[in-house]
């Protein structure tokens, strides 16, 4: 946090010397108030009265500019500063590789962007004032001591008693508050996952499970809360009770010093108005103390996330991509997930430049991390993926992911206009290059029958489309691209007969002369291409047309039966359920 700090130097400096310019007016006003009585009203110098009521004044309006000042760069630092570190933290998380995310719910993400930048901003609004109190404790307890020695050493023993008090605290809540804002981002996990799967919820009806599920959580983040509560109610009233002892010590044993003629009466006015403005700042600098360690547990979960390497990162020289027809080669590829099995293996394939290849095997067999591994979602565990000869690892992911388009099963739409879904991944181009897309994509039709046609907003995940258009959107979307290599990775899956067969005309005339890579177990999808392979235990089983499959490869026709028996579909050439 106090790294952050350096990156805004001036407001941090403007606040912090506003805060000081204020101190020292809070810290001179006693003074002058005793100037005024010892000297204009029971001294003999009756004209210093307007001067010094004058300066009083002037002195008020000093302390307003500081307040002002203060309050304005304090608050522009946070909020700029918080405003940074969301932007970072979105960067950040937009870099972080598939690996990352396969791991970590949204929920989470969105508490450190939320309550844990909350926090902090909250230290970097409140780190002015307590830089000028602590400093005001100092001169005040320096002014005090040359006042009146006894009661000012008296006074002065408060200041260290509530710095011990306030470590104390800190030091008894960090883990307690970790706690809490580990709760928090559960909250938000729990929350948007019900929120986001709405549909299933209420399909199922378990509404009441799920309300279940928030409760759990909210009663943890209760217990874990009141823990801190009752912290505070232990300590923060320490801050309330000493402050007052020393105001009472004060005015018993000032008054017997007055009345012995020990101190003037303009020295005990001043000293008591001196406590009275040592009690708000001591109150303000214990509670900034007290909300630290909230804070301190929500910025290293915020530092914990920014500091995360990608798993996925750019070389250090990137290698040109030389021109060619996006030839794909797969060289002894072995690959799995975290924590999980086996999933490539010595897998050894190439897809000629210009050339289709759909990819057949059982669930889990690998086919769909194939098309993960050509635009570095993923990187191989051994082996090499390589683009018209170059390692995929050796290229910019710019223009690596420039070069591949892919259109995956579950479709994902943004909450924007369809024009602005298609032109997503090519925000220049024309409305008409938009059209063409659509057209090729056999989404055009369908979208001008919209009241308000390509300018129609899909909603949250493009959900108030039916799952075939979302699908020809998606397609058009990677359609427009131009790329080299086409990954369709059961793209198709979500269509009915006829739209599929309208969709397979369309195809066929983008994937001429391109590279693609189809993975699917639709018979009329797989003739598509010019060969299949069949993948069994992360290596190549068979490659062929899908007649010559049919007849040559027993393992490939019970495949497709299992994809039929999944699908409900009847699969000409493959065994009827």
């Amino acid at each position: 946090m106090f790294g952050l700090f350096k990156n805004y130097r001036r407001d941090g400096l403007l606040s912090i010397v506003s805060a000081l310019v204020w101190m020292v007016v809070v810290v001179a006003v006693p003074y002058v108030e005793k100037l005024v009585i010892d000297r204009a009203i029971t001294g003999e110098r009756r004209d210093l009265l307007g001067p010094l009521v004058g300066l009083l004044l002037g002195v008020g309006l000093v302390k307003a500019l500081g307040v002002g000042g203060r309050r304005w760069f304090a608050f522009r630092l946070s909020y700029r500063a918080e405003t940074d570190l969301r932007n970072r933290i979105f960067e950040h998380i937009q870099r972080l590789a598939f690996t990352f995310h396969d791991r970590t719910a949204t929920g989470e993400l969105m508490a450190r962007a939320s309550s844990d930048l909350s926090q902090v901003r909250l230290v970097f609004a409140m780190l002015p004032i307590t830089i000028a109190n602590v400093t005001m404790f100092a001169l005040i307890g320096a002014v005090l001591i040359i006042l009146d020695p006894v009661l000012g050493s008296v006074t002065v023993l408060t200041i260290p008693a509530m710095g011990v008090i306030a470590l104390l605290y800190a030091r008894r809540v960090l883990a307690a508050s970790f706690e809490v804002q580990q709760r928090l981002a559960d909250m938000s996990s729990v929350v948007e996952e019900g929120v986001s799967g709405i549909r299933v919820v209420k399909a199922f009806g378990r509404e009441d499970l799920e309300v279940a599920k928030v409760d759990k959580v909210a009663e943890r983040i209760y217990h874990k809360t009141m823990e801190l509560v009752r912290e505070r109610a232990t300590f923060v009233p320490l801050f309330e009770v000493i402050p007052s002892a020393a105001t009472v010590a004060v005015l018993w044993l000032g008054g017997i010093r007055v009345a012995d003629g020990a101190m003037s009466l303009g020295d005990f006015v001043a000293f008591t108005q001196y406590l009275v403005i040592l009690v708000f700042p001591l109150r303000l600098t214990g509670w900034f103390f007290a909300e630290l360690p909230r804070a301190a547990a929500a910025a290293s979960r915020v530092v914990d996330l920014i500091a995360k390497a990608p798993a996925i990162s750019e070389p250090r020289s990137p290698k040109p991509l030389p021109d060619g027809g996006g030839e794909v080669r797969f060289d002894g590829v072995g690959f799995s997930y975290p924590d999980g099995p086996r999933v490539l293996d010595g897998f050894d394939l190439t897809i000629p430049a210009g050339k289709s290849v759909a990819v057949v095997g059982s669930t889990g067999s690998g086919k769909s991390t194939l098309s993960y591994l050509v635009p570095r979602f993923y990187d191989p565990d051994e082996g090499r993926v390589l683009l018209d000869g170059v390692d995929v690892r050796e290229l910019s992911l710019d223009r690596l992911r420039g070069e591949v388009a892919v259109v995956f099963e579950d479709t994902f739409l943004f909450s924007s206009t369809i024009g602005e879904n298609i032109s997503f991944g090519d925000p220049d181009a024309s409305k008409e290059q938009i059209r063409l897309a659509a057209r090729l994509a056999q989404a055009h039709e369908f979208i001008c029958g919209l009241e308000d046609g390509y300018d129609t907003v899909v909603g949250e995940r493009g959900l108030s489309l039916s799952g075939g258009q979302r699908q020809r959107v998606a397609l058009a979307r990677a359609i427009l691209r131009d790329p080299r290599v086409l990954i369709l990775d059961d793209a198709t899956s979500s269509v009915d007969a006829a739209t599929e067969a309208d969709i397979r005309a369309a195809l066929e005339t983008v994937m001429k002369g391109r590279t693609t890579l189809i993975i699917a177990h639709r018979t009329s999808t797989l003739k598509l291409a010019d060969s299949v392979v069949v993948i069994e235990g992360g290596k190549v089983l068979a490659v062929g047309s899908h007649s010559e499959l049919l007849t040559t490869v027993p393992r490939y026709e019970a495949i497709l039966a299992e994809a039929v028996e999944d699908a409900d579909e009847v699969v000409p050439g493959a065994a009827t359920p």
